[in-house]
């Protein structure tokens, strides 16, 4: 057995509830327990709120993926799909996003990932039962490539163990403190075509599309976090787009696999 299926079995028989956030009760507790975390290891400035919110977070192309333990929320990580505000990446990585959509590719950001815990032993195992949720509702939503901005010395393991390659260099990164930022590319094309040894593990056992499907904000709760959401300095471009009529007809999508 892989190391990485070791750990995703290690949560079996644990009474852990994976998915999608759904209303303001669980996205709050998503956002506080980002805003801990980040604040912790010096990644996000404090604020009154004691949360950590960014624009991109508030379209309805944006998903927030949670799991429970007894009713609190443990781990959280956010899927950004390419829209009205772009990528959060795109703060350093312009260009090579810009190539990107110029080839015509379809991209979506992973960002916001935060777990209670500290010790990789005991949040890994959780870490990989939201990533695989949330990249197989990236290709529900048709994304050709699943793009991330993670610290270098963290770029090793999703190269080694979920199969990204290089995207861009080291750079500081201002929406983390200016703390360094590697960019990495999952394509699913080409995961498909050499089957990595992981492959399996992420995408082997579908998930039902009732699990993977889009959770779009409600108006009302987009108006209740802009506040928060301006400590990251883009509210004007929130309410000029997030608050505009955006529908997504969740009818159309299909899974990719």
């Amino acid at each position: 057995m892989s190391l990485l299926s070791t750990l995703r079995s290690s949560v079996s028989g644990v009474p852990i509830e994976f998915k999608i956030a759904a209303n303001r009760a669980e996205r709050s507790a998503a956002f506080a327990l980002t805003y801990q975390a980040y604040t912790r290891v010096g990644l996000c400035p404090r604020n009154a709120f004691e949360m950590r919110v960014t624009p991109y977070q508030l379209l309805p192309t944006s998903d927030v993926f949670i799991a429970r333990l007894d009713g609190e929320v443990i781990s959280t990580l956010s899927l950004v799909c390419d829209g009205h505000l772009g990528l959060p990446m795109e703060v350093i990585y312009p260009e090579e996003i810009a190539r990107q959509r110029a080839a015509g590719r379809k991209l979506a950001e992973v960002s916001c990932l935060a777990d209670r815990r500290r010790d990789p032993c005991r949040y890994f195992p959780v870490f990989l039962e939201l990533c695989r949720m949330m990249v197989q509702s990236a290709r529900y939503r048709g994304v050709d490539q699943l793009l991330a901005a993670v610290h270098p010395r963290h770029a090793r393991f999703y190269r080694r163990y979920m199969a990204f390659t290089n995207f861009g260099d080291i750079r500081e990164y201002p929406s983390v403190c200016n703390n360094l930022a590697e960019a990495l590319c999952l394509d699913f094309p080409r995961i498909d075509r050499e089957r990595p040894s992981t492959y399996e593990l992420f995408f082997g056992e579908p998930l039902p599309a009732e699990t993977i499907r889009p959770r779009p904000i409600s108006w009302a709760d987009q108006e209740f976090f802009a506040p928060i959401a301006s400590c990251e300095g883009k509210l004007p471009l929130v309410k000029q787009h997030a608050f505009d009529s955006i529908s997504i007809d969740v009818s159309t999508m299909q899974p990719a696999f």
